[in-house]
């Protein structure tokens, strides 16, 4: 509804009482002054399904009442979630709306990372941010040379290069796998930056989703001999997720050439050899990160193995 001024003065012109002492004429409002607002207010009583009437004075409020429980399915209305409430409560991680998950952040030149704009996420499931909200200062951060970076988000602070080396990020000097570090609903990881001797980066972006799932044939590979009657083979797969696996398996799917006597299989990580005698001295270990899953198997003359693996966040 625009505004309707005084019969005679400017647009946005103010109303004035007439004051007869002082010698001032009261202001004269136009027909549009009266007419307009009762339309507005008889629309909208009638929009929500009522019928105007004089003998309700309240029916502006129940109107706009009554159109919040169509569009929520009624109810107490204290009940409502609010956008600040959902924000603080939805148990949801954040979720980028990219093609591929991921902020896309990049090093237009050495010494300098920043994050792209019209990248959009999710907060909480509920809250939509995009990267365009925020100045290209506010996206552009300096490195240092040999360092390795985390690259955050959150709703308070915003985006944030946090320096593994800082005891204030990392008092507790906790590898940069570490599952501490991993994106949680109100403080997203999207991108770790490790700098070499040069201030040169690499950039690993990670992907961010409410919900992270992989599920693969894993077939493997630098087939070497490890003793008598034994065969090392290695398992990689590479995810790069925001956050560390909660829940996985990996298990044997289809193997041939088996000479062996026990016909066993032995998981290792990459690069380290199992006992074979005391397999206590080296217990199985799984080596998984939030960036991929990388095994050594020793088999009894198995040549060729493929092993299911399937994993969620």
């Amino acid at each position: 509804m625009k505004y309707i001024g005084p019969a005679g003065k400017a647009t946005d012109a103010a109303y004035v009482d007439g004051n007869r002492n002082a010698g001032l004429r009261g202001d004269v409002p136009p027909a549009a002054a009266i007419e307009h607002p009762q339309r507005e207010l008889n629309h909208l009583i009638e929009f929500a399904g009522l019928t105007p009437g004089t003998g309700d004075l309240e029916q502006v409020r129940k109107a706009i009442a009554e159109m919040i429980s169509i569009a929520t399915g009624g109810g107490d209305t204290s009940n409502f979630v609010t956008f600040p409430f959902a924000r603080a409560q939805l148990p949801f991680f954040p979720n980028v709306l990219s093609a591929d998950g991921k902020i896309n952040v990049t090093s237009p030149s050495g010494g300098t990372v920043q994050v792209p704009t019209s990248v959009t996420f999710q907060h909480r499931g509920i809250y939509p941010v995009s990267t365009s909200d925020y100045i290209e200062d506010e996206r552009t951060f300096t490195t240092l040379a040999n360092k390795t970076y985390h690259m955050r988000w959150n709703p308070v602070d915003g985006f944030s290069l946090k320096d593994l080396a800082n005891s204030g990020y990392n008092a507790s000097v906790l590898a940069e796998t570490n599952f501490a570090f991993d994106a949680g609903y109100d403080d997203m990881l999207f991108s770790r930056v490790v700098t070499n001797g040069s201030n040169v980066a690499t950039i690993t972006n990670l992907v961010n989703k409410a919900v992270l799932a992989v599920e693969e044939m894993i077939i493997g590979t630098n087939v070497r001999s490890s003793g008598t009657n034994n065969t090392l083979l290695d398992f990689e797969s590479s995810f790069n997720w925001a956050r560390r696996p909660t829940t996985f398996s990996f298990c044997v799917a289809r193997k041939v050439n088996n000479q062996g006597s026990d016909a066993d299989f032995n998981i290792r990580p990459i690069g380290e050899i199992a006992d074979v005698v005391d397999p206590t001295i080296n217990p199985p270990l799984f080596n998984l990160t939030r960036y991929k899953i990388a095994q050594t198997v020793m088999s009894d003359f198995d040549t060729s193995v493929h092993f299911h693996f399937a994993a969620r966040a």
